[in-house]
């Protein structure tokens, strides 16, 4: 796998799509939110909650797909942990910049991110690295 594809599987935990068919949908507007309502077969606002970024989804699923992200969630971190090492420190160096580390030399966010998948030692083997190019 190149590194553009390992990024690119990383960063889609999750597909709009696969969204949808969780009868999840998105409401930025008025109209837009009236459209998600016909969609999910809601009458009133009240039947409605969010996961926050515009989603909405009935409350009456919220549980079931809620269950589903914390699926899709753990199955990742399992895939992460099983990435063999050149392939976890294109990630860790990935987010390490994404977290603008190389610039304020603090690693606290990405050690919260990685927490339970990537060890400190691996991620400061990493933040060392960059460091020093």
């Amino acid at each position: 796998m190149t590194k553009n594809e390992l990024l690119e599987k990383y960063n889609k935990n999750y597909t709009e799509e696969e969204f949808y068919k969780q009868n999840v949908t998105y409401a930025f507007s008025n109209e837009q939110l009236q459209n998600a309502m016909k969609k999910l077969g809601a009458t009133s606002e009240d039947e409605l909650t969010s996961f926050g970024y515009g989603s909405i989804c009935l409350k009456s699923k919220f549980i079931e797909i809620t269950k589903w992200m914390l699926n899709k969630e753990r199955e990742r971190k399992e895939w992460l942990r099983s990435l063999p090492d050149k392939e976890k420190d294109i990630i860790i160096e990935y987010e390490l910049y994404n977290y603008e580390c190389d610039y304020t030399y603090d690693i606290d966010n990405v050690v919260d991110l990685f927490k339970n998948v990537f060890t400190w030692n691996d991620i400061m083997h990493v933040f060392h690295k960059i460091t020093k190019e």
